[in-house]
């Protein structure tokens, strides 16, 4: 049988080798080989690679739009390592049909190609679907007869909400922001690089974490240690060194160093596991016995190619410190592992980041600061090793992966095994050389889209920069129309023009402010019926602000043809209150209790006859756990719908429609290196990830987000609240404009959540 292989004919027309996942009636996991082809909508596969087109297929069907595909990750099924991904039917996920590629790029190929059929597909009518529909859908209005297998159509208006999505139609993805699906590759957020270098090695540039905490007080307040980082060029595809990165067996003995073995205690999922790994003392310093780590392990891999490995330490029951060993403390660490375009001979290139924050447990506290920083600049000399490696290995070279399924296997004396796992090398050789496409253009990375060099944010001729010095250039002409003096010309602006200028701008933000929404007085009232205080000089601490609307890129009128963004303008809705609850169940619909602030203020206002039919668009993130907790942000705005169409499209439309519209912009703007990694700074689709329940009531509509409906969001949100006190987080909400006549896109509203504490969480009120 051919190896698992794949071609892309063209965007409607894909075929290759996939692995059948199946369940037998022994309950046991059986991946098997077949040959599987999509062509536009029409999916089949086939037991060998069809002689002819007659050739009856095992299976086949139609790709309709309530087809759903959910990455699942890396999964070993006995010793084959598998990125696998499960095809469902939207209003019944009991039956899936559950596949593995050989790669994760071969996984990925194949899941955006079932998304793309899935987007553009017509209703099947009488044909067979693809994918199990299990049972009746719960449809009231269909395009055809046919029953189980219809195009929905929602004819509710947004009013009676007859169609409903189900609790399941979610993709589980690698976090619950920044990477969610996006149809934007690059980044959103206007920031400055937190990486100072002080340094280069062997080939790699080394850089240091810029932080605000220094010196003594920060070690008082526990601040952490700043991060360091090796950054070198690795000329092999991105594939390959994650696959070196990520095995645990002999074959990372070719390149750590550091490393004497390693396993894996426990599989969490296909994105994250806890690993064990021990490190010989040959490289540490004279007389330092030698270390182990125990530490929660998450990888992603981003629409361009690139792959995202996070660390951080964790005690695990299964694996208690060991006598021969100290356990060291990984506070954040990882890789970031980017395609680079092709330069000279050279087609496979990329950059390499490896990210280190380490307590060594040194026994001198007196050095430990020192000795810490100069253990971790040697660890992370790998970097160079991995380099060194590939200047000797063939082009398609791979590592043997190690299986990620939790060791059952005891050797002599009740010792775990570290041995990896095994699978036919020389096959996993041939399908290297068949995904190979060197005719197909190379993405640009997104870590490296803004700028030449990956460490600054902002291009020099930016969009936002030119438009500033087109206005000082206007500024500057008009002041030479009117006459200025001698002393103006050389010193720039008189002052008395400055300051006239100031306060124009003042008097417009007034006006503009007025104009746009309530004034001051309603929002402080609003703030005061929240339960997250308004930041000001007495409140630095667990409060909330508007983020700075300039922070963040939005496209522009001209983005279907030139893919530019643009800085954002102020949004067309005040930001009034926050609420940070807390409850034993997840709580819904809060803004339709009578306690709720909206009620509340709607009443009082409407008995005062302050205001004249005020709407407010509510965004209730709900966070899992044995307490769940909500952040639940309220924006409101006294002018009609009428005047933003695309909002008045979302209220208004159906839930479809919403999901595939609602983005959100995060952006960490304080807070350490592995919590800015997993979030992201990019817009979100995040209806298309997570599960959105939307309520729509006379004067307002809530989005309930349920980050628990995605077991890695969970996975991903429960690290960043471990570090929510020392977090600095700014939002944007916004609609996706998709036609000529939306754009250009505007932001709804935005958010800044400084260092919230999650002591300070107020109970939900029943009523």
């Amino acid at each position: 049988m051919e190896n698992s292989s794949m071609e892309v004919v063209c965007g409607a027309h894909m075929e290759g080798w996939l692995y059948l996942i199946q369940t037998t009636r022994l309950m046991m996991t059986q991946p098997r080989q077949r040959y599987f082809m999509l062509v536009g909508s029409r999916a089949l596969y086939y037991k060998e690679k069809p002689a002819h087109r007659d050739e009856a297929p095992i299976k086949s069907g139609l790709i309709d739009p309530c087809t759903r595909v959910k990455d699942h990750g890396r999964e070993s099924f006995h010793g084959l390592v598998l990125f696998t991904f499960i095809i469902y039917d939207s209003y019944n996920n009991s039956d899936k049909l559950r596949f593995g590629a050989r790669s994760p790029e071969e996984a990925a190929k194949w899941i955006q190609a079932f998304k793309d059929a899935a987007d553009h597909a017509q209703p099947p009518g009488n044909n067979i679907s693809f994918v199990p529909s299990g049972g009746r859908r719960r449809i009231p209005f269909r395009l055809t007869g046919m029953r189980g297998n219809g195009l929905v159509r929602d004819t509710s208006g947004g009013k009676d909400h007859l169609y409903h999505e189900d609790s399941t139609i979610l993709a589980d993805l690698p976090d619950w922001t920044g990477s969610l699906p996006s149809r934007d590759a690059s980044p959103d957020v206007i920031a400055d690089s937190p990486w100072q270098i002080f340094g280069c090695k062997n080939g790699l540039r080394l850089f240091r974490e810029s932080t605000d905490q220094q010196g003594l007080s920060s070690k008082i307040q526990g601040e952490d240690s700043a991060a360091l980082m090796a950054v070198g060029v690795v000329h092999a595809a991105c594939e390959s060194v994650f696959a070196t990165v990520m095995a645990l067996g002999p074959s990372r003995a070719e390149w750590d160093f550091c490393f004497l073995r390693g396993r894996v205690i426990e599989h969490i999922d296909g994105h994250s596991d806890v690993i064990h790994k021990q490190f010989n003392r040959y490289w540490t310093p004279w007389r330092m016995k030698p270390r182990d780590l125990v530490i929660h392990r998450y990888w992603r891999r981003e629409d361009d190619g690139s792959y995202v490995i996070l660390y951080r330490s964790v005690t695990h029951q299964k694996c208690p410190p060991r006598q021969k060993f100290v356990r060291a403390w990984l506070k954040s660490g990882g890789y970031v592992i980017s395609p680079l375009l092709p330069q000279g001979g050279n087609l496979q290139r990329c950059l390499v980041k490896h990210v280190l924050t380490v307590d060594w447990k040194h026994w001198n506290t007196c050095w430990s600061p020192a000795c810490d920083k100069d253990i971790t600049l040697h660890v992370l000399e790998r970097v160079a090793s991995i380099r060194e490696m590939y200047k000797v290995k063939p082009a398609d070279y791979k590592p043997i992966s190690t299986p990620v399924e939790t060791e059952r296997r005891k050797v002599k004396g009740g010792k775990p095994s570290y041995e990896d796992g095994q699978f036919d090398a020389k096959k996993g050789k041939q399908h290297g050389n068949a995904l190979r496409d060197d005719h197909v253009e190379p993405k640009v990375s997104t870590f490296l889209q803004l700028a030449d060099d990956e460490f600054y944010d902002v291009p020099e001729d930016s969009s936002w920069e030119q438009d500033h010095d087109a206005e000082l250039e206007s500024q500057s002409v008009q002041n030479e129309s009117e006459g200025t003096s001698d002393e103006d010309k050389s010193g720039g602006l008189s002052k008395f023009s400055a300051a006239a200028t100031i306060v124009k701008r003042l008097q417009a933000a007034a006006q503009k402010r007025t104009q746009q929404g309530p004034d001051e007085d309603v929002i402080d009232s609003l703030f005061k019926e929240g339960s997250l205080p308004k930041c000001s000089i007495l409140n630095t601490t667990s409060c909330v602000s508007s983020a700075d609307a300039s922070t963040f890129l939005i496209r522009g009128k001209q983005y279907l043809r030139d893919h530019k963004k643009v800085v954002a303008k102020e949004p067309i809705m005040q930001f009034v209150a926050a609420d940070w609850l807390k409850s034993g169940k997840r709580e819904d619909h809060l803004a339709s209790r009578t306690s709720n602030l909206v009620q509340r203020f709607v009443a009082n206002q409407t008995m005062d006859g302050k205001l004249e039919d005020p709407f407010f668009f509510i965004v209730n993130l709900q966070v899992p756990g044995t307490t769940c907790y909500s952040l639940v942000l309220y924006y409101m705005s006294t002018c009609p719908l009428s005047d933003s169409p695309l909002l008045e499209n979302f209220v208004n439309g159906d839930n479809r429609f919403r999901n595939s519209r609602f983005k959100l912009i995060p952006n960490i703007a304080k807070g350490s290196w592995i919590v800015k990694q997993s979030v992201g700074k990019t817009a979100c689709l995040i209806g298309e990830a997570l599960e959105i329940s939307y309520y729509n009531g006379t004067n307002y509509l809530e989005l309930d987000v349920d980050i628990g409906s995605s077991s890695v969001a969970r996975g991903v949100v429960n690290l960043v609240v471990g570090y929510l006190s020392k977090l600095v987080i700014e939002l944007a909400f916004l609609i996706q404009a998709s036609t000529e006549e939306e754009l250009p896109e505007y932001l709804l509203g935005t958010c800044r959540l400084i260092n919230l504490d999650v002591a300070k969480a107020v109970p939900t009120h029943p009523g």
